[in-house]
């Protein structure tokens, strides 16, 4: 495939006549004032097939908060392939059109095709029956003065509402067009990264983007960006924050709201095993938490069949990290779940955020045990956007069942808070559990003389280089990936791991 991504890129032509929404463009529209999720479910039932999860509930708040005249934040979703991002971006547009806030938008892809795909699937949706009940104008074609369609054709839908909506894909360039008369309000960029992307595919994406489509978006323009994280260098990458930005002052879509990256699953642990009813091996998804009703456990192991394992991780699980980094060389050790020793002491650790919001950093939470021999091992790792006291919830349940004496905070963010926190959370489970056993609560600062996350990480890599850590298998996975995107974002999870090795090594704490 030829590329013409040069610094300009010819626009779409646009007819400019009538384009303001008139008074026959509102004839017969109904139920104008129903919530998104019930206008959804009446009259587009068909393309909604699944309880919507909070980050679809939180892209569609976004959506009902348009309105004319007014420049929202860019949102932008970085969700795992099969979960639904699409399908919502497709549904969002119409959703505009009907609700008259926006009248002329842009789907834009990494290719012509994948644009006029997108948009095909958006004139399917406008032409269908619920689409012809709630409002005719939207489902019908723009029609010339002696009758001929104007709009719906393989790049383009043209409402008799007026509403508009063409594809652009940034490997070819569309006709020469007029646009200081009409300029597009509405921008959703989808699919535009390609794992087979090179550095200056990526860089001449990026400055297509930024000098030719975004400067032409009106002054309220809304702009959505849905992706998921299918290279470790790509436009998601540096727009989601697990990549830093190439160059300095490339950054675009500032003042972005960030939707995830959202794996398919949380915490995911995988096994390799005999299918009786296949008659042969593959690999099955064994424990971990599904973000999405639409894409359950049982959806994800058929994708793996369908798709490969490798693929999944990296289509549906965002597992694209660099290497290069410190931790590159070190073959990690495993013991099995069921041959672990008896341990000396047994530490839980929580590197936490101070807030569950999606633009939030992660909470980390490792345990770990020290055996007899002063070998240290590895028995749990988990990582994810969640409330504090949910955090330390999950960090004492584990704590209680690994027979661990304490359970640690890193308080740099909040400080004395996470001892109040602490006890909420102890409350809370004793409602839930019953009596039994807490754990005490310990506390250490990053800041009280262990230097840099870096210096903080090479010091626990010494007793790896040694041979003197293991991971027992189950969760190994979540704490290999930490470590080894290490020091690119998220860190939570890594910083964990050394607060339990510092612990269990001797290191500096008190317990309140």
């Amino acid at each position: 495939m030829t590329l013409n991504l040069g610094t300009a890129i010819s626009l779409p032509e646009v007819d400019t006549g009538p384009f303001a929404f008139g008074k026959a463009a509102h004839s017969g529209r109904t139920d104008t004032g129903l919530a998104w999720d019930v206008w959804l479910n009446k009259y587009l039932g068909t393309y909604v097939g699944f309880e919507f999860a909070d980050r679809h509930k939180r892209l569609w708040d976004w959506v009902e908060a348009i309105r004319k005249g007014e420049r929202p934040r860019p949102f932008t979703a970085f969700w795992p392939r099969g979960g639904g991002k699409s399908s919502t971006a497709e549904l969002a547009t119409v959703r505009v059109g009907f609700r008259r806030v926006r009248r002329y938008g842009w789907y834009i892809s990494g290719t012509q095709d994948k644009a006029d795909k997108h948009v095909e699937t958006i004139a399917s949706i406008l032409e269908s029956p619920g689409m012809a009940k709630c409002d005719p104008d939207m489902a019908s074609r723009k029609l010339g003065k002696y009758g001929h369609s104007k709009g719906w054709r393989r790049s383009r839908v043209w409402t008799a509402s007026n509403f508009t909506v063409d594809a652009l894909g940034l490997d070819v360039g569309s006709r020469g067009a007029k646009v200081e008369e009409a300029r597009p309000d509405f921008f959703v960029i989808d699919d535009v990264d390609d794992k087979h992307d090179s550095a200056e595919i990526i860089r001449k994406k990026i400055e297509t983007l930024t000098t030719s489509i975004l400067p032409a978006g009106s002054r309220d323009c809304a702009i959505l960006f849905v992706q998921n994280i299918i290279h470790p260098a790509s436009i998601a990458a540096y727009l989601s924050g697990l990549a830093p930005w190439p160059e300095e002052g490339k950054e675009f879509l500032t003042d972005r709201i960030i939707s995830g990256p959202y794996p398919a699953v949380e915490n995911m642990t995988y096994e390799h095993r005999f299918d009786d009813a296949l008659g042969r091996m593959r690999y099955f998804v064994t424990g971990g938490d599904a973000t999405w009703a639409g894409q359950n456990i049982d959806v994800c192991n058929q994708q793996i069949l369908d798709w490969g394992l490798s693929a999944f991780l990296q289509e549906a699980q965002h597992e694209v990290e660099q290497t290069g980094g410190i931790w590159d060389h070190i073959e990690f050790q495993h013991i099995d779940a069921a041959d672990l020793p008896e341990f000396v002491r047994v530490a839980v650790w929580v590197d936490p955020a101070v807030t569950s919001t999606d633009d939030s950093d992660s909470m980390g939470i490792c345990a770990g045990g020290l055996t007899e021999r002063g070998q240290l091992v590895m028995l749990y790792a988990w990582e994810a956007v969640t409330s504090p006291v949910d955090a330390l919830k999950r960090a004492i349940r584990k704590g209680i069942k690994l027979g661990a004496s304490t359970v640690g905070v890193e308080t740099d963010q909040g400080g004395d808070t996470w001892g109040t926190v602490y006890q909420q959370a102890c409350r809370e489970l004793a409602a839930e559990m019953g009596a039994a056993r807490f754990p005490a609560f310990r506390s250490d600062k990053a800041g009280a003389g262990y230097g840099s996350k870096v210096e903080r990480n090479q010091r626990m890599l010494t007793d790896y280089e040694s041979g003197l850590v293991l991971h027992a298998t189950g969760t190994h996975g979540a704490l290999e990936r930490s470590l080894r995107r290490f020091p690119r974002k998220p860190l939570d999870l890594a910083d964990a791991a050394f607060w339990v090795w510092n612990d269990l090594r001797g290191g500096d704490w008190f317990i309140s």
